[in-house]
């Protein structure tokens, strides 16, 4: 069958498609943070009244949104990143230096994943919630960048092993589809 994918070509592909579809739904969080706010706003002039969960909510919304995109951004190329050393040098070490700093890459959104995934443990272990009148649990947003940090892993993870068999580690279809070259 033409164009069948290997297994490690289908689980590469799973963690493409569900970095993909963590990025539309950060999309649509940011979409929800401007919703939230002009509702705010809204209220507050029209109404005379507040919205006591809106900026709350927001910045729950934005911090979910930057660790539930950071996967899709990672294999679009659109994190920041600083060529000059990999320009100064051969294109084989430049490749070694792109190995290198994606597997630490890998070590460093593992311990961030970890990290946070306690942190929510704990908050739903002691019922945390927030200080705030609509007392949200905690243990919600914080597994939500949690889930991101840990998809964040493995797209590291899956752009390592993409740069040691030689296949290009950014998806060159969604940056076009997405204006990210």
């Amino acid at each position: 069958m033409a164009g069948a994918l290997s297994p490690i070509g289908r689980v590469l592909a799973g963690i493409d498609a569900l970095s993909r579809g963590c990025g539309y739904l950060a999309a649509a969080l940011v979409l929800g943070i401007a919703g939230l706010i002009l509702a705010e706003i809204f209220c507050r002039t029209a109404l005379n009244v507040s919205l006591s969960f809106a900026w709350e909510y927001a910045a729950y919304f934005f911090a979910v949104a930057i660790f539930l995109g950071a996967a899709f951004a990672l294999r679009t190329g659109g994190h920041v990143r600083v060529m000059l050393l990999a320009q100064s040098v051969p294109p084989r070490a430049a490749h070694r230096l792109d190995v290198l700093a994606t597997l630490a890459g890998t070590l460093i959104a593992a311990g961030l994943t970890w990290s946070l995934g306690a942190f929510a443990w704990r908050s739903w272990a002691t019922g945390s919630t927030s200080a705030t009148i609509d007392e949200t649990p905690l243990v919600y947003p914080q597994a939500a960048m949690a889930a991101g940090a840990a998809l964040l892993t493995l797209q590291l993870a899956a752009r390592a092993l993409r740069l040691f068999v030689g296949e290009p580690p950014e998806d060159e279809e969604a940056k076009q589809d997405f204006g990210a070259g």
